[in-house]
């Protein structure tokens, strides 16, 4: 990673923003950034040499840039490999259907040692078939997120006696996006492969290091296993490159030049039940995805697991007499170990609510 600092306007530069690693008591207060709105104060007992501290090392739980379950590089790959609810076909995608419009809507609370975060997203999806009778569609992805740290303090006792100042955390907003376009090729009845081009714009300030762009691509396969028990099993697998950007979209005091690899993989299975919703089959879907990042070696959370469960109309395109004939509602667990601090690891839970029309 090579780092390009900008000369600011009252004339000095603006330090590199300071990434996750063995933090000493220094280097723990010196990432602090100036917020408002502070709620709380916690105490922090700091050791020699390495601090476990969850203040000196959970608040890059909400990075945007990379590195975290909030982060731009998993936005996008989420987008690019979703076995869970975002769009609401599911396992029909391996159908003929036609063209398609989806939208997706979540709010996510997180925890990591003594931050919280809150997490909306909004994602707008539209498909299109590549030539009439074709099963090969155009997909264009939009997702936005709004991701806002809550405000607090840590006041860090010294070794040897004598502690700092209430120094302030949190306090701040991030938002970002992507636009990730692609085209889903069948290479069978039940195999599908997409490779896909998405560009990432961050929008945010001096506590998230302000502004950042991403350029990437990635290549995903999923395949479907039918008449498992009595549902469908598909599994998937997605490999993603993405790199910095600095152009005129953002405002970055620094540049940071950066590549980064990421690997998604999971399964998913959706079961028919007798229920029945708006006099449509239902059905339940379960599913596992692993992320795994790499690129950076001071990366907090590499590995991220997550976990859910939606609850819906399995519908096929020629059935359709309803917008509800597409809705689903599930919810998400997804966790992540910090790498340097064991007790700022992520857990968060996530609420969402999609349909296509």
């Amino acid at each position: 990673m090579t780092m390009h600092n900008k000369k600011r306007e009252d004339g000095g530069m603006r330090p590199p923003y300071l990434r996750t690693r063995a933090l000493t008591a220094a280097t723990a207060i010196a990432a602090l950034a100036p917020v408002t709105s502070v709620a709380k104060t916690y105490t922090c007992v700091l050791q020699p040499g390495v601090t476990q501290c969850p203040a000196a090392q959970g608040y890059v739980s909400a990075e945007p840039r990379y590195g975290s379950p909030n982060s731009m590089p998993v936005q996008n790959a989420q987008v690019s490999l979703d076995l869970f609810d975002v769009q609401p076909e599911g396992a029909d995608v391996f159908t003929p259907e036609g063209d398609s419009d989806t939208i997706g809507g979540t709010f996510t609370y997180g925890k990591a040692g003594y931050q919280k975060n809150q997490r909306f997203d909004g994602h707008y999806q539209h498909a299109r078939r590549i030539g009439e009778g074709s099963r090969a569609r155009f997909l264009l992805d939009v997702p936005i997120s709004v991701n806002h740290v809550d405000g607090y303090k840590v006041i860090f006792k010294f070794p040897g006696g004598g502690e700092s100042s209430p120094i302030p955390y949190g306090g701040a907003t991030a938002v970002y996006g992507t636009i990730n376009a692609g085209v889903e090729l069948p290479v069978s009845q039940n195999f599908l492969i997409t490779p896909r081009v998405g560009y990432s714009n961050l929008q945010a300030g001096e506590y998230f290091s302000h502004d950042a762009e991403l350029v990437s691509g990635s290549v995903t396969a999923r395949y479907r296993l039918p008449q498992v028990g009595r549902g469908d099993l598909i599994l998937g697998g997605m490999a993603a490159y993405s790199h910095t950007l600095d152009t005129f979209l953002s405002k970055q005091p620094f540049y940071m030049k950066a590549d980064y690899w990421t690997l998604r993989g999971g399964l998913a299975y959706q079961l028919p039940l007798k229920a029945r919703m708006f006099g449509r089959q239902s059905s339940l879907r379960a599913s596992y995805v692993f992320t795994r990042l790499t690129g950076e070696p001071f990366m907090p959370y590499k590995s991220i697991h997550e976990a859910g469960f939606s609850m819906g109309v399995r519908a096929r395109e020629a059935e359709q007499k309803s917008r509800f004939d597409q809705m689903r509602a599930g919810l998400l667990y997804t966790h992540a170990d910090n790498r340097f601090a064991d007790k700022a690891g992520y857990d968060s839970l996530t609420l969402t609510l999609g349909y296509r029309f």
